[in-house]
């Protein structure tokens, strides 16, 4: 993913940045009606141009406040029962959340729009043609937050509910699957350098995003090939190397240029790292099979949504798009580390439970019946499962039952 691109789509996933824009929009539609009363006709003005507006606006400033602190507390409500009841992980999602920031949004800008045309109308600030204008507009922003009400109201029914998380962490997941199956080697090939200079990372973290784009350009202003040697989601410690190129130096503001193509920050992001919602997945099954929480309905659903997802990657890796970075090398996704990703937490913890075990089996069974990149880790996984079962707390009618799901 282009840097730029990336850093903007992590910059307006941040609640404050929406809730400033619209807090923007509504000061400004408060301001411009003054600039707009020469254009209204004398009649309009005349007829809806009087102090009804004020009550309006004093109704929208007063109520609006209360309403913005309780939509944030359910916020914040939601955020620590998510927490605590499927992974921290995921609750980064419910900040992120379309239609969450939007309510949010609206309320504040509301707030504000009311507050600074209650002002400016105390202030003599508008004449009647700039009430006029004020009047419609508050009409709509009016509608707009009655609107933003409701759907705010059906978004609290699902927000918290687990159910619902594992949906939006399954969209995540497969959109970042799609991704790099349609390029599997970040739009470049497949394969390794011998020797070069490597690019060495300038802190400790999580590679979050890689710029193919910006490394393609610079191997052709270098005439030579580049090897990504940590792909997205790869743990890297300052001095590691991030890339190797295939030259015998680089210059210190050549380097600087090289690290630019490569996001390092302190965790891993959904947008490039298709194994990250994976991971995110075993953990809300692996925190429902604990004592404390012992619910295995849940982490039979993730074994679901994680067959779900297996499958779209591999349908979808059978047609890659054209290489885009012939200049560009990598190493693919090994098929082992996605199912042990998203199923391993289960066969670790579910041994115990037969429900869990039996549709686990199953769908192993499916990914090891067609022949596929899964077969062979599919079959791994199930001999393995099958020792955790037998050397758990099962009783004999339940073992038998987990073991006559053959594999």
């Amino acid at each position: 993913m282009n840097r730029w691109l990336f850093y903007w789509r992590r910059m307006t996933r941040q609640l404050w940045v929406r809730a400033t824009a619209y807090a923007g929009f509504g000061v400004g539609a408060a301001l411009i009606a003054a600039w707009g009363a020469p254009f209204v006709p004398s009649e309009m003005a005349e007829r809806i141009g009087n102090e009804s507006v004020e009550e309006i606006l004093t109704i929208l400033a007063s109520s609006l406040l209360a309403v913005a602190t309780f939509s944030v507390g359910a916020m914040v409500t939601a955020y620590t029962s998510v927490s605590s009841s499927a992974t921290p992980r995921v609750a980064a999602l419910v900040t992120a959340d379309d239609r969450t920031q939007k309510a949010l949004s609206t309320f504040v800008g509301a707030f504000l729009y009311a507050i600074v045309a209650v002002t400016a109308i105390n202030a003599q600030y508008y004449g009647a043609g700039g009430r006029a204008i004020l009047f419609l507009t508050s009409l709509v922003v009016v509608g707009l937050v009655a609107f933003r009400l409701l759907a705010w109201i059906n978004t609290l029914a699902q927000l918290a509910r687990v159910g619902h998380m594992i949906d939006r962490v399954e969209t995540e997941a497969a959109q970042a699957l799609r991704r790099r199956a349609a390029r599997p080697f970040l739009g470049g090939l497949e394969g390794q350098l011998e020797s070069g200079a490597t690019v060495a990372a300038l802190r400790t973290g999580y590679v979050q995003n890689v710029d193919p784009e910006r490394l393609q350009a610079l191997a052709e202003d270098a005439d030579c090939r580049v090897e990504i040697l940590a792909m997205p989601g790869t743990l890297v410690r300052r001095g590691e190397p991030l890339a190797r190129v295939g030259v015998e130096t680089l210059t210190d503001e050549a380097l600087e240029d090289w690290q630019g193509a490569f996001a390092v920050g302190h965790t891993r992001s959904f947008d490039q790292d298709p194994r990250y919602g994976l991971i995110v997945l075993g953990e809300i099954a692996a925190r429902a099979l604990s004592p404390g929480i012992n619910d295995p309905g849940t982490a039979i659903q993730v074994v679901s949504a994680g067959l779900r997802l297996l499958d779209e990657w591999e349908q979808a890796r059978t047609t890659p798009d054209p290489v885009s970075c012939d200049r560009l090398l990598a190493s693919p996704l090994d098929p082992a580390d996605l199912l042990e990703d998203v199923l391993a937490t289960t066969a670790r913890y579910g041994a115990g439970d037969v429900g869990a075990s039996v549709r686990l089996r199953k769908v192993l069974a499916s990914l090891a019946a067609h022949p596929g990149p899964f077969r062979e880790p599919a079959r791994r996984m199930a001999r393995d499962q099958l020792e955790r079962v037998r050397g758990g707390p099962s009783t004999r009618a339940d073992r038998s039952q987990i073991e006559a799901v053959k594999v």
